[in-house]
């Protein structure tokens, strides 16, 4: 019992059916049974019955077990009589209460390690950090966490479906003067447990759900009441990831995104051939007509070179390179009919609607900038040094010095650096406008990703707008960039107050993720 983690659910029924919720962080009744006053600790037996595992496993309430906690984490706790309850009404309110979705799954979540110390933003890891560098240090024990356990698109369904129901007015949570939501899982286009999400990742497609069921579910507990504080609303969070984006605002000049078209999957299945004509024919139509508005002469090539994409994506295998006709083709192919994977042929099951063709932009290195709180915290250079056999990008680097960076790969033009870095914050500005028309406010933090290379004459730089990434962005290796996020997260989670939390030191990070070990409302 000791290596498991546990939750204490309102009802056995809720930690047994699926979706298994409960109470992860907060008080819970207990009964003081030793106290070691020098140690300044005391040992508690849990008053309350109800304790299960994401997996369903039930904690045996006549096994006598026991626990030993230090005094502040413990408070003094109402008499009562049998049954007893799981909230104490005649206590404060919490200060937070949050609701977390997480993947409860039989594969577990494996941080890949180039996310930095923090893990990815699925990972127990990552928001053990969020709670344990910023929510705690901040309110001590005046916050609550309320987990709900996902499977797959039947468990986002159900909630979906009652979400008024089950998290309205009269769930515990909603007593706390400030409540939020936070969705740590992927939505893909592809069927769940499909070969491309298990054999492509490091984790079995862990934390992978269909993109309809969860934004449905999103938007059912938004309007039951309860904002969405991690990573976005949902619009604005489908709107990311779907990558829509790129080709709505590819004729929007000052915003820099490369000739992109949607290619609709009617199209496509008219046959691939069919398809890269028309998307040549409509990309070459794009980029004409951004000169135009740009006031440059007309471009007096086609393009022969650019890459495909999938909406939804969290695998580098979803972006093929391509050069001509035949070889847009073969992507199209490629992304919607059947592909190479580990040495074998599979199918391609997902529902995406289209996918996304755009020219290729000529560049030194991507140029990565981290946006917190409105201002930019740090910039980080990356490359893909080659493409793959298979047309994949690879052979992944990064810098964190803007001098080493212009040494490495804009041969030592630091003029061109300096240019390149003044038209990408120029373009920072551009696009947080447009960030806060979508969301009508300014997000936590959200990092946008740039093309930057050398012009035609030295100290000229060439910039295109590349990616804009959610909030639960990797972050690398910077070390003090994990603490400001979560900062920013609890202000925001806060009503964007500002708690003055406190500085934790680099890499603070986890303690147990989803349990109630922690405070204790105790009586003797």
């Amino acid at each position: 019992m000791p290596q498991r983690k546990y939750m204490a659910t309102l009802d056995p029924r809720q930690g047994a059916y699926r979706p298994r919720n409960g109470m992860t962080d907060g008080w819970v009744p207990a009964r003081v049974v030793q106290v070691e006053g020098q140690q300044g600790q005391a040992k508690v037996e849990y008053t309350w019955a109800s304790f299960f595992t994401m997996r369903g496993h039930m904690a045996d309430p006549d096994s006598g077990w026991t626990e030993w906690y230090g005094f502040e984490e413990m408070r003094p706790g109402a008499e009562q009589a049998p049954p007893a309850r799981l909230i104490n009404h005649n206590t404060e309110p919490p200060e937070l209460a949050l609701l977390t979705f997480r993947w409860g799954g039989v594969n577990e979540v494996r941080p890949p390690g180039q996310w930095g110390e923090t893990g990815s933003s699925v990972s127990d890891l990552f928001i053990d950090s969020f709670l344990n560098c910023a929510v705690a240090p901040a309110l001590g024990t005046r916050f609550e966490v309320w987990t709900v356990y996902v499977e797959d698109h039947t468990d986002l369904r159900r909630i979906a479906d009652a979400a008024n129901l089950i998290f309205g007015p009269t769930h515990p949570l909603r007593r706390a003067k400030h409540v939020g939501a936070m969705y740590h899982l992927y939505p893909t286009g592809f069927e769940e447990n499909c070969i491309p999400n298990r054999e492509t990742g490091e984790d079995g497609g862990a934390a992978l759900v269909s993109q309809k069921a969860l934004f449905s579910m999103i938007q059912a507990v938004e309007r039951a009441g309860i904002p969405t504080r991690f990573p976005h609303p949902s619009g604005f969070y489908e709107l990311l990831t779907s990558k829509r984006w790129t080709w709505m605002l590819s004729t929007t000049p000052h915003l820099r995104v490369p000739p992109t078209v949607s290619l609709p999957r009617m199209l496509i299945e008219q046959g691939s051939d069919v398809a890269a004509k028309f998307a040549l024919e409509s990309l070459n139509k794009v980029k004409v007509h951004q000169a135009i508005l740009n006031n440059q002469p007309p471009p007096t090539e086609s393009i022969t070179k650019g890459v495909a994409k999938l909406g939804f994506s969290w695998e580098a295998l979803d972006v093929k390179m391509w050069e001509k006709e035949r070889g847009l083709e073969n992507a199209i192919y490629q992304l919607t009919q059947t592909i190479e994977i580990s040495g074998e042929i599979t199918g391609q099951p997902h529902d995406l609607e289209a996918i996304i063709i755009q020219e290729y932009c000529v560049h030194d290195f991507e140029m990565r900038f981290y946006v917190v709180g409105g201002k930019v915290e740090t910039i980080i250079y990356t490359k893909f040094c080659r493409v793959k056999e298979n047309l994949e990008f690879g052979d992944f680097h990064e810098l964190f010095s803007k001098k080493e960076a212009a040494s490495e790969w804009m041969g030592g033009d630091y003029a061109a650096m300096d240019e390149g870095e003044r038209k990408c914050r120029e373009l920072v500005d551009h696009w947080m406008v447009w960030v806060q028309a979508q969301i009508c406010q300014v997000p936590p933090a959200i990092r946008f990703d740039f093309f930057v290379g050398r012009g035609a004459k030295p100290g000229e730089a060439v910039v295109w707008t590349l990616e804009i990434c959610e909030l639960g962005f990797s972050m690398l290796g910077a070390k003090d960039l994990p603490q400001k996020v979560f900062n920013s997260m609890l202000r925001n989670c806060l009503g964007g107050q500002s708690p003055g939390v406190p500085a934790v030191a680099d890499g603070a990070a986890s303690s147990s993720a989803a349990s109630t070990n922690g405070a204790k409302d105790a009586t003797a």
